[in-house]
């Protein structure tokens, strides 16, 4: 009854729609769970498994390691919307270790993951939607790793990077456009966050990762942002885009 009711509501009010990828946990998941409790919201969540269920949330299993899955499909026609956010969580560490010493097959997975896939994306995103005459914004989770050389992370560092870079550059083109049907575009760095990838830092060991003991020491020293606090950063971010200047962010200056 109630996602007839919300199916109903959408005909007679303005809808926000947001795309996120990554929602089977960490920020995404903290995300899509704080969006979906808006009777106004609705989120299409990527990612190659559920672990959310909800009458405002759709999902999509798509495995961004395979940028043909993200080829193939169309974003939906959404004639209702007053906002239209997608937010490019997704996001892998890959090998940690030095260069030399990496896996082939991971060198080409954390690129895929992390810069290929989400320009397929947002390319497929916005020629959908660059049209329409609303509050458009994407959003890039990055990484202080993109901004500063890691030994170690070389995949991670040089796919963050990128990343920051290509939003640039989509900010600069949509420069060009009328104001009215322009994107805004954020590559934000969410600091050191309490997530899986933390797990797998942890995990690595000195032999491979020099500073391995000073990411143990943060979880100890319980100095890692929740991914609730990064959500809540984020969604003020999309709720009041004009108040955010810069394209590059670091959220723990506006937390």
């Amino acid at each position: 009854m109630k996602a007839i009711c919300i199916e109903i509501f959408s005909i007679f009010a303005l809808m926000e729609y947001y795309f996120i990828t990554g929602t089977s946990s960490g920020i995404g998941k903290a995300m899509t769970l704080q969006l979906i409790e808006k009777e106004t919201a609705v989120v299409f969540g990527f990612s190659r498994r559920q672990s959310i269920s909800h009458p405002n949330y759709r999902h999509l299993t798509i495995d961004f390691n395979n940028p043909q899955q993200v080829i193939t499909y169309n974003f939906p026609d959404i004639p209702d919307a007053q906002k239209i956010v997608l937010i490019n969580n997704a996001g892998v560490i890959g090998d940690i270790g030095f260069v030399g010493n990496k896996q082939d097959k991971s060198i080409v997975n954390t690129h895929n993951v992390n810069i290929v896939s989400p320009s397929i994306l947002i390319n497929r995103f916005i020629k959908k939607y660059q049209p329409m005459e609303t509050q458009k914004t994407i959003l890039n989770i990055s990484s202080g790793a993109g901004r500063h050389a890691i030994a170690a992370w070389s995949d991670y560092c040089a796919s963050k990077a990128a990343l920051d870079m290509f939003s640039q550059t989509i900010a600069e083109e949509q420069s060009f456009l009328p104001e009215t049907k322009r994107f805004k575009v954020f590559s934000v760095a969410p600091g050191i966050v309490d997530t899986p990838m933390q797990d797998q830092i942890r995990a690595s060991g000195n032999e491979k990762f020099p500073f391995h003991q000073t990411f143990v020491d943060y979880k100890a020293q319980h100095l890692l942002t929740s991914p609730e606090s990064v959500a809540k950063g984020i969604q003020d971010i999309i709720d009041n885009p004009a108040r955010y200047h810069e394209i590059i962010l670091d959220l723990r200056n506006h937390l």
